[in-house]
């Protein structure tokens, strides 16, 4: 099946909204109360306003013609030639090499856009993301307890 990821707009937001109702796992990950729900012109404003304000581009990442989660760049600095690299899948995309093929599309665009060094915070937990990086040989620091930091050359 194709993984993509593509610039978030509204029909995505239609679609995570759909995604967040369904998906309790994902919920929780996420922090979101069982009490929450988002229309898709908030969830559009909501990730607009944060790509304002974080200097970010944020994609739908799709699974065929599925929406199964969202990855970014964030934190972009073109004078250090640096960014932050954040995404999640939801529950029921796993184990099928999605955040994977994500990343490894995330990377080019990094590339393209002149990045050299991409960063991020990954819970210690996940294994899955952890495993991603791996393939990159990233430094990796202690963040806290629960998060380490992890930083690689492209």
């Amino acid at each position: 099946m194709l993984i993509s990821i593509n610039p978030f707009k509204y029909e995505d937001a239609e679609e995570l909204c759909s995604l967040f109702k369904r998906d309790l796992i994902l919920r929780n990950e996420l922090n979101l109360s069982d009490q929450s729900e988002f229309s898709a012109d908030e969830e559009l404003l909501f990730i607009s306003e944060w790509n304002k304000k974080s200097n970010s581009e944020s994609f739908a990442i799709r699974y065929g013609n599925e929406f199964a989660g969202m990855i970014s760049l964030s934190h972009i600095d073109h004078a250090k030639n640096k960014a932050r690299v954040g995404y999640w899948v939801g529950s029921e995309f796993r184990n099928r090499g999605i955040g994977k093929k994500a990343f490894e599309a995330i990377l080019s665009i990094a590339k393209s856009r002149g990045i050299v060094v991409l960063a991020s915070d990954i819970d210690k937990s996940n294994l899955y993301s952890l495993k991603i990086w791996e393939k990159y040989n990233p430094v990796i620091t202690e963040k806290n307890e629960t998060q380490v930091s992890v930083k690689i050359k492209i």
